[in-house]
C-alpha cells in the first residue's frame, strides 16, 4: 500500500500489547495484539517481565506490518500508550536487574502507611498534588530498598514500562510528563522531579531519566531494533504516554470541560485542567496530560467492569447467562432503582473518594422480589453511583460540564449509557473511534512529526461523535435520591470492613 503518512501506535497494557498503524485521517489500516500474563510470585505480589513486553511488542509489529500491507518506509513516526506507575531497572550496562513490579502489586502497602503517616496529607499535597499509593514506583523503590538492596545498589536508571520499549527500540533513556507525575517522585505544579520529596524519601535522584513532551522526538529506530521489530531504521519514535491522558487524546478529550468516563475492568473518571487544581483530601489524581502544559483530573475505581465479569462467572451458569450483552438485557427488564437494591462494587478495595484497601462488595436491600435481573441492574448502578463519586469531587473543584464521553466495554452498553446519563444528570456521548489509546498513541507520533499542527488539529481532523443519549428529567430526580443512601453506605461499613480485614489477617496466619 502506498501512504507515506501512516502512523504507528503501540500501547502496552497489562495483559496485551496492541500495535495499530492508521493513516493521518485516523482510519485504522491493520490492527494486531499479542497477549502475556501477570506473575505474582507471591500473594499481593504482580511482576511482569519486561523482555516478555519486547518479544510481544516486535512480534505485534511484524504482524501489523503483514496484515496492513503496509510498507516500513510509509511510517512516519511512532508513539506510544503505556501502563502507569510500574518500575523496571537497569544497571550500568542497561541490562534487566529483575523482573517489573507493576502497578497492581501490593507489596509497598506498609511502605505507604508509613510515607503518609510520617508527611501527611498536606504535605503530600504540597509536594506532590496526589496521595501515594502501592504499585507506584515511589513506593516500589521504597521496598525494595528495604527488602532487595542490592537491585537498588546496582541500579543505573529506573524506567516506567512504556519507556523501556521505547529504549529497546532508541537506544535513549527517558520519560515524559504523564508517566513521570505518576511515579510520585514528580512536583507536578512545576513539571520537574520533587528533589525535595526524593531527599525525604531517602532516594537517589540519578535513577530518574530525562523528561520530554509525550509528543516530542526523543530518537529513532535503530539498526537492531529495525531487524528485529521490521521497521525502517530512522524511523522517528516520540516520547509517548501514560495510558490515560493518551487514551483521553485518542477520545478528544482535551479542553477543560470536557469529561471521559472508560468503564473497563475498573473504572476512570477523567477531565482536562489548563490550571492545576487537586482535592484537598487526595481523594483523586492530579497529573500532567500528554499535551502540553495541560494537567488533568482523575478519579478510579477498581471493578467497574469486573463486578460484572465477576457476577456472570461466578452466579449465572444455571440461567444461561453466557455474556455482558446478557447481562445488560437482563437489567432492561428491571424499573430504575432495581426495587431498593444497592450495590458496592468494592470487590478489590477502592480508591476514589474512599482510598481503602479493606473496602468490600456488597448487596444491600435483598429481599425475595429480587432476580438476577434485579442483582444485574443494580451492579450498573452500583458502579455508576460510585462513579458520581468522582464527579462530585471534580465538581467541587469547579469543573462544569454538559457531556461526558464514555468509553471502554460498557460503554457499548445501550441501557448502561442511559443508566449514566440520569445518574450523571447530562448528555452521554460515545467517540466514532476503536482502540483509543493506540489511536492517541498514533497521534502523538503525528504531532511529533508534523503531520499535525497541533493537539486541536489531530483531534478535529480524527475524532467525531455519535450515540449521544439524553438523561431522562424523572429517572435524574429518582436516581438524585438513591445516590444520598449510596453515598451513606461505605461510612455505615467502614469499621466493619476493617474488623473482617483483621479476622482475615488472623484467619490466614
Amino acid at each position: 500500500m502506498k501512504n507515506d503518512n501512516v502512523l504507528l501506535g503501540i500501547d502496552l497494557g497489562t495483559s496485551s500489547v496492541k500495535s495499530i498503524l492508521m493513516d493521518a485521517t485516523g482510519s485504522i489500516l491493520g490492527i494486531a495484539r499479542e497477549e502475556y500474563e501477570i506473575y505474582a510470585p507471591a500473594i499481593a505480589r504482580a511482576e511482569q517481565h519486561p523482555e516478555t513486553w519486547w518479544q510481544a511488542t516486535c512480534r505485534s509489529i511484524r504482524a501489523v506490518l503483514s496484515n496492513a500491507k503496509v510498507a516500513p518506509s510509509a511510517i512516519a513516526g511512532a508513539g506510544f500508550s503505556g501502563q502507569m506507575h510500574g518500575t523496571v531497572l537497569l544497571d550500568k550496562d542497561q541490562q534487566l536487574l529483575r523482573p517489573a513490579i507493576i502497578w497492581a502489586d501490593q507489596r509497598s502497602a506498609s511502605q505507604v502507611d508509613r510515607v503518609m503517616a510520617h508527611l501527611g496529607i498536606e504535605q503530600m499535597a504540597k509536594l506532590t498534588c496526589n496521595r501515594l499509593a502501592a504499585g507506584f514506583m515511589a513506593a516500589t523503590l521504597l521496598w525494595l530498598r528495604e527488602n532487595e538492596p542490592e537491585s537498588i545498589s546496582r541500579a543505573r536508571i529506573s524506567l516506567l514500562p512504556k519507556d523501556y520499549i521505547r529504549f529497546r527500540m532508541t537506544g535513549e533513556l527517558a520519560t515524559d510528563y504523564s508517566d513521570a507525575s505518576s511515579t510520585l517522585l514528580f512536583d507536578v505544579r512545576s513539571r520537574q522531579w520533587s528533589q525535595q520529596l526524593l531527599e525525604l524519601l531517602d532516594l537517589p535522584a540519578k535513577l530518574l531519566p530525562e523528561i520530554y513532551e509525550a509528543a516530542e522526538v526523543v530518537g529513532e529506530i535503530t539498526g537492531e531494533a529495525a531487524s528485529e521489530t521490521g521497521l525502517r531504521k530512522g524511523t522517528p519514535v516520540v516520547a509517548g504516554g501514560g495510558d490515560q491522558p493518551v487514551a483521553a487524546f485518542g477520545n478528544g478529550i482535551i479542553d477543560d470541560g470536557s469529561v471521559l468516563l472508560t468503564i473497563g475492568t475498573g473504572g476512570q473518571l477523567f477531565t482536562p485542567l489548563s490550571s492545576i487544581a487537586y482535592d484537598p483530601e487526595l481523594r483523586t489524581h492530579t497529573f500532567c496530560h500528554c499535551v502540553r502544559q495541560k494537567w488533568f483530573l482523575m478519579g478510579a475505581m477498581l471493578s467497574a467492569g469486573l463486578s460484572l465479569n465477576w457476577f456472570r462467572q461466578h452466579f449465572c451458569a444455571a440461567n444461561q447467562v453466557v455474556d455482558f450483552e446478557d447481562l445488560s438485557n437482563r437489567a432492561a427488564q428491571v424499573s430504575p432503582g432495581a426495587e431498593s437494591l444497592f450495590f458496592l462494587p468494592y470487590l478489590l478495595g477502592e480508591r476514589t473518594p474512599w482510598m481503602d484497601a479493606d473496602a468490600r462488595g456488597a448487596f444491600i436491600g435483598l429481599s425475595l422480589r429480587h432476580t438476577l435481573n434485579h442483582l444485574s441492574r443494580a451492579i450498573l448502578e452500583g458502579v455508576t453511583f460510585a462513579m458520581r463519586d468522582s464527579l462530585e469531587i471534580f465538581k467541587s473543584l469547579g469543573v462544569k460540564t454538559s457531556s461526558v464521553v464514555v468509553s471502554g466495554g460498557g460503554s457499548g452498553s445501550a441501557v448502561w449509557r442511559q443508566i449514566i446519563a440520569d445518574i450523571f444528570g447530562c448528555q452521554v456521548i460515545r467517540a466514532n473511534v476503536s482502540e483509543q489509546a493506540a489511536v492517541g498513541a498514533a497521534m502523538l507520533a503525528g504531532l511529533g512529526c508534523g503531520i499535525y499542527e497541533n493537539p486541536e488539529a489531530a483531534c478535529h481532523r480524527i475524532v467525531t461523535y455519535d450515540n449521544a443519549v439524553d438523561p431522562i428529567p424523572g429517572n435524574v430526580d429518582f436516581y438524585n435520591q438513591m445516590y444520598q443512601i449510596f453515598k451513606e453506605l461505605y461510612p455505615a461499613l467502614k469499621n466493619r470492613f476493617r474488623e473482617m480485614a483483621h479476622v482475615r489477617s488472623s484467619s490466614s496466619q
